[in-house]
């Protein structure tokens, strides 16, 4: 029995090509050309596991990971250029199959970070303490005891964690950790619990990244890229410098 080529919605293909961001995640050719001030579609649906395996495809990837028992799935289609699409069609091979499988996996993994990103709010008052990391100057700080800080952010490392980041982290606290702990603390003084709830909103989403099975790099970033967008940080810093805060507070990693 053969199964059925399923036809897929307009706001399906536009999902679908929204998540390779408009290219072909093969080759790099753009899926969309112009033409007399129109826009015209230069790409296909490609299934990453065959709809109807022939039998030299069957042998050929007997035993893949499937990224979906229904191969008319989205999870297991992917736009390709009309170039890319017929040559991993003809022949297909087990090497193709499993680098479009890696290909699709992170872009899901994505999508399903952009969901955490707006199911978990945070707390607004977090944008002053953003706003404050501006005004601080590091002669305010007292720099020796913030070494002491940041030379035990070291025990919460794993071997994940790519050396410049952790350096990073560590340059952070070094830096910005006592100046944020009284700005929390001058937060909760004027807003008692605040400082709280901040806490554990950060421990949660952490949580929620650690569940999913993640390297603490890739949940460090994803913890930076949340506050990003939470605080609508427009400097990078900003968020790992705060991310590298609650690393040392204890709400990320162990």
């Amino acid at each position: 029995m053969t199964n059925a080529r399923r036809a897929f919605t307009t706001a399906e293909e536009v999902s679908l090509t929204t998540e390779v961001g408009g290219y072909c995640p093969l080759c790099g050719a753009a899926l969309f050309y112009k033409k007399r001030e129109r826009s015209y579609k230069s790409y296909e649906l490609a299934h990453i596991y065959p709809l109807n395996p022939r039998p030299e495809e069957l042998d050929e990837l007997k035993g893949v990971k499937l990224l979906h028992s229904d191969v008319n799935h989205p999870d297991n289609i992917i736009p390709l250029c009309t170039s890319c699409h017929t040559q991993f069609d003809k022949p297909r091979t087990l090497d193709e199959y499993k680098r479009l499988t890696e290909i699709k996996e992170k872009l899901l993994s994505k999508a399903k970070q952009r969901a955490l990103i707006e199911a978990y709010p945070i707390e607004d008052e977090i944008r002053r303490i953003i706003a404050r990391l501006y005004e601080v100057t590091i002669d305010e700080m007292a720099l020796s005891d913030l070494e002491l800080q940041a030379k035990r952010v070291d025990d919460k490392f794993d071997a994940s964690l790519p050396i410049p980041t952790r350096r990073k982290i560590k340059h952070a606290v070094a830096d910005y950790y006592q100046h944020i702990r009284q700005e929390f603390l001058e937060l909760e003084r004027n807003a008692p619990a605040s400082s709280a709830l901040i806490y554990s909103q950060v421990r949660t989403f952490y949580l929620k990244q650690k569940a999913l099975g993640l390297s603490q790099a890739a949940i460090f970033n994803n913890i930076v890229e949340w506050l990003r967008h939470a605080t609508e940080s427009e400097p990078l810093e900003a968020a790992e410098i705060i991310a590298a805060f609650f690393v040392q507070n204890c709400e990320v990693f162990e």
